[in-house]
């Protein structure tokens, strides 16, 4: 494990800042995490910071000194991340800034930010947390030994813990960044366009509010080297099934059947999944994507949806 104890790290965000940012900083070995106090979160998660206490350092922005952080890292909604990420202090005073996705509420938010930063010369790093799961260098191989002439599927159905508690955030709705394409399957999408997909042939969902955009599909054309691919996300499914297949000669080849993306491992059955994916795009060393790429598959997805 790489040692970064004298690293800092300026942390904006309540849930899956506390969750999943701070443990993984820790296991990591930064010991100085800075902490806004306006992001101070309810009584839920007093515990979190109780435990961890020995690394929070709390601070009030208005009265902070400057200050250079190794890494600050946006865990905050879409439209939060999008001031943040324009915020001259923010940028002004880290070394690498770390985003989540979406990026913005929107692609053409998103690509704002990323042009922005890229002319501004700063370091960032955008969480497309599918390329540190277990299963994703292998099954990029296998896709593209495929056959150019058969259908590859993705189908990824679930039912998201706002439906099942009746919550009303942004994460369900697609104006806001959230929703089937924006939140989740902008998962879907990154890894496609690493792997070399950038043509949409077709997308749609079905959605009477065009609201909560719970479920979409689209179909991204093949390339010289890759088959057509097929993506199928529900977000409000009676089942639960992460899958990757095609069809040869009538019969159906599965490259990756899982209940969930992120399943929780034997060694670690106590721990957040999402705690070891987030220590792996931490140490990440070659972040030679292209962030521009998966922005505009997500933009061209979003321009062919045809509302039924």
């Amino acid at each position: 494990m790489i040692n970064l104890d004298h690293y800092t790290c300026l942390l904006y965000g309540k849930g899956f800042a506390l969750n999943v940012y701070l443990p993984s900083l820790i296991n990591l070995g930064i010991k100085k995490i800075f902490i806004d106090k306006s992001q101070i979160p309810n009584s839920s998660k007093i515990r979190i910071l109780k435990k961890y206490k020995e690394y929070i350092i709390y601070f009030n922005e208005k009265d902070f000194k400057e200050q250079l952080f190794d890494f600050t890292i946006l865990a905050v909604s879409p439209s939060n991340q999008y001031k943040l990420a324009s915020s001259s202090y923010i940028l002004k005073n880290t070394s690498t800034l770390i985003l989540e996705k979406p990026i913005a509420i929107s692609p053409i938010k998103s690509l704002e930010i990323i042009k922005n930063l890229e002319e501004l010369n700063i370091n960032y790093q955008v969480n497309y947390s599918f390329r540190y799961a277990f299963w994703y260098k292998d099954l990029s191989t296998k896709i593209k030994t495929l056959a150019k002439n058969i259908d590859l599927y993705f189908t990824w159905n679930f039912m998201a813990r706002h439906f099942i508690h009746k919550r009303d955030t942004w994460k369900r709705i697609h104006s806001k960044g959230g929703g089937a394409i924006r939140f989740y399957g902008i998962h879907l999408i990154a890894i496609l366009s690493d792997i070399g997909y950038s043509k949409v042939l077709k997308s749609n969902f079905i959605d009477e509010s065009h609201k909560d955009i719970s479920s979409f599909s689209c179909s991204l054309d093949s390339t010289q080297k890759l088959p057509k691919c097929n993506i199928l996300i529900n977000s409000k499914s009676l089942k639960n099934e992460f899958n990757c297949y095609y069809f040869k000669d009538n019969k159906k080849i599965s490259l990756l059947k899982l209940d969930e993306p992120f399943p929780k491992r034997k060694k670690a059955l106590s721990e957040d999944p999402r705690i070891e994916i987030t220590e792996k795009f931490l140490k990440e060393k070659n972040f030679n994507y292209n962030n521009f790429n998966i922005i505009n598959l997500w933009k061209e997805i979003e321009d062919k949806i045809q509302f039924h």
